[in-house]
């Protein structure tokens, strides 16, 4: 069977950037009706979104296509014309509006070779495009409706699962319009997405125990570079409900922490690093190793320094100055809040007992700096106001050397609201009064 969709590799490439909307909207009416549904997550912003398109150059993606703008929809969209940026080699479209730490031209052309690797003939454009665009539709609350009442288990709390649950049982209409082949490389990029979530993993927001899933696909088809793949081009459009005029958050300190754990992954599946825990731990050495380069020295405890690793790349963290920041504030934590957390972030979930996922603690991280300068006196009772939050919700959970293992996700977005209030900003203590909802 043929793809539907209409259009080569060299045609993509040469489209302009309206007609490449125009042809996604087209192509994928379904899926992008879901994200116009879709929930909007944290790190979200109420302010309108800027774009280039249009006769008057100022319209985003979802305007020209519905008028109106969707958060969800203008951020993958941006996310697939970063394809046909990159393949292009459109350096200026993908960096046009980054301010600080810009992406350098050689990265560029590193990501470059990355994708040319692995696009090489019109079947794998269309199967990265499919999988791009179907990634998030699990955020709409009607898709697990839908599931339901065809007889379909939709009891997932994770957007990821969901929408994995929903492609086995062929809900996806995108999906049945490329050959058979292809369409089982997307179900294994979905298959990795719903347990490893390896943005997560860069930001030290997941366990080793979700690494897992790599050991099972090793060798197995494309689904692993298709996921990979997918998720450079998922944090490249992850400013797009605020700007869509490049890929405003693909700089190069970003660039470079996914580069590295992609490296890691690959490692593992060819054996060079033998565990999920030797390749979890290889992410965060050479995150750290990075810092200690620019002379920030990590503690001496084991468990410390690897609780503080995974902090600050929760808190995508790239200098010296802001590390000793946060080594402080994690410093001041009463002796108990703080053996719960180093505790907590020291569990594998992996013949250790049950890990806990502290879910979107990297963007409740960036809220909550947002209202400080980066000297500011408050940045550091912000920070422990929150690594108390943190400790309650790691709360009891220790390494056990040979309990049955698993992960179990806390979702942390209830607080975003505290978190961006002026009371937050005025007294940071306000965080203690929060009730977990879970409890």
């Amino acid at each position: 069977m043929e793809s539907l969709i209409p259009i080569g590799i060299n045609e993509f490439v040469q489209m302009s950037d309206i007609d490449a909307v125009h042809l996604f909207g087209t192509v994928f009416p379904k899926e992008l009706s879901h994200l116009k549904n879709a929930h909007v997550t944290v790190e979200s912003s109420t302010a309108t979104a800027l774009g280039r398109l249009g006769e008057n150059e100022n319209e985003t993606p979802s305007n020209v296509l519905y008028k109106e703008d969707f958060p969800e929809v203008n951020r993958t969209l941006v996310s697939m014309l970063a394809i046909k940026w990159v393949i292009g080699n459109e350096y200026t479209s993908f960096t046009a509006t980054q301010k600080t730490n810009k992406l350098s031209e050689r990265s560029f052309q590193r990501l470059r070779d990355f994708y040319n690797d692995r696009i090489r003939t019109t079947a794998d454009l269309h199967s990265l495009l499919i999988a791009m665009v179907i990634d998030d539709i699990g955020k709409d609350p009607a898709l697990s409706e839908e599931m339901a009442q065809l007889g379909v288990d939709a009891s997932y709390t994770d957007h990821s699962d969901l929408v994995y649950k929903a492609a086995q049982a062929k809900l996806i209409p995108s999906l049945n319009i490329i050959p058979a082949n292809s369409q089982h490389d997307v179900l294994d990029c979905l298959h990795i997405g719903s347990k490893l979530n390896i943005s997560q993993a860069v930001q030290g927001e997941c366990p080793p125990a979700s690494l897992e899933i790599l050991s099972h696909l090793q060798g197995k088809g494309n689904g692993v570079n298709l996921r990979a793949m997918v998720t450079f081009l998922d944090v490249a459009g992850a400013g797009g409900h605020a700007d869509t005029r490049s890929c405003i958050v693909m700089g190069e300190p970003v660039f470079q922490a996914y580069m590295s754990a992609l490296d890691s992954f690959d490692r593992f599946s060819k054996g060079t690093l033998l565990s999920p825990r030797e390749c979890y731990d290889h992410i965060l050495d050479t995150r750290a190793e990075n810092l200690r380069q620019l002379g920030f020295e990590f503690p001496a405890d084991a468990n410390g320094a690897r609780a503080l690793s995974r902090l600050l790349c929760m808190g995508r963290v790239t200098t010296k100055e802001q590390a000793y920041q946060f080594y402080q504030a994690l410093d001041q934590l009463s002796p108990s809040a703080k053996k719960d957390l180093v505790n907590g972030l020291n569990v594998d979930g992996i013949d250790d007992g049950v890990a806990i996922v502290p879910y979107y603690a990297p963007g409740l991280i960036a809220d909550a700096l947002k209202g400080t300068d980066k000297t500011d006196v408050m940045v550091i009772p912000v920070l422990s106001a929150f690594f108390r939050f943190l400790a309650k919700v790691f709360n009891g959970s220790e390494s056990q050397p040979g309990a049955a293992g698993g992960m179990i996700e806390h979702d942390l977005s209830f607080v975003q609201d505290t978190i961006k209030s002026s009371n937050f900003r005025d007294n940071p203590t306000t965080l203690d009064n929060v009730s977990l909802p879970w409890k």
